[in-house]
């Protein structure tokens, strides 16, 4: 049962990982285990929704686990030049929380991989949400985050490039979305 403890207690970390994203109601930032509860449930809402044709519980799995990697480095914005370096810090984290806690800590790591891999429906579905979730939070609080960040049109356009490719009904509702954003003066209009 120590064992369990140790890593339940890591995994408690992530509700300390903060991200640029706000609440809906402006009053702080999302933290990383909050924006993948609600990654997951919006993956249940819109497989309901949209009739996704996808294992939605393997996509709930994959929901809760694609952040754990962040425990360590941190979260670092979609727009940020220090991205780069992110996948690297995201790998080296995984791989000793597998190494550390074995059991359950590589089933976590077998499922940020295939997260990080994009090669199945479920995890493709994943990264469609995530980047889905940002984009509605920015709606809510009238662009704050982009605002912060002073995001133009084509930063928004190509981050979501993945919704695009895999729900054009999606993203032409989100297309819309943009030029909205763009003319209340969230969004840079380039």
């Amino acid at each position: 049962m120590r064992d369990v403890q140790q890593f339940l207690m890591e995994l408690d970390q992530l509700k300390s990982v903060y991200r640029r994203a706000y609440l809906s109601d402006q009053s702080r930032h999302e933290n990383s285990a909050e924006h993948s509860w609600h990654l997951a449930m919006a993956l249940m809402v819109l497989d309901e929704a949209m009739d996704l044709d996808i294992d939605v519980d393997h996509a709930v799995r994959l929901a809760l686990a694609h952040d754990v990697c962040e425990i360590g480095p941190g979260d670092v914005s979609i727009y940020s030049p220090e991205r780069a370096a992110k996948p690297a810090a995201e790998a080296a984290y995984i791989a000793g929380l597998a190494q550390r806690h074995q059991g359950f800590a590589r089933r976590i790591q077998e499922l940020w991989q295939e997260y990080e891999g994009q090669e199945t429906p479920e995890s493709r579905w994943v990264k469609v949400v995530d980047r889905l979730l940002p984009f509605l939070m920015n709606l809510a609080t009238e662009g704050k985050t982009w605002k912060e960040q002073d995001i133009c049109r084509s930063q928004v356009t190509e981050v979501c490039q993945v919704v695009a490719q895999r729900s054009p009904q999606m993203w032409q509702w989100m297309a819309a979305q943009i030029d909205t954003a763009v003319e209340r003066g969230w969004l840079r209009p380039e």
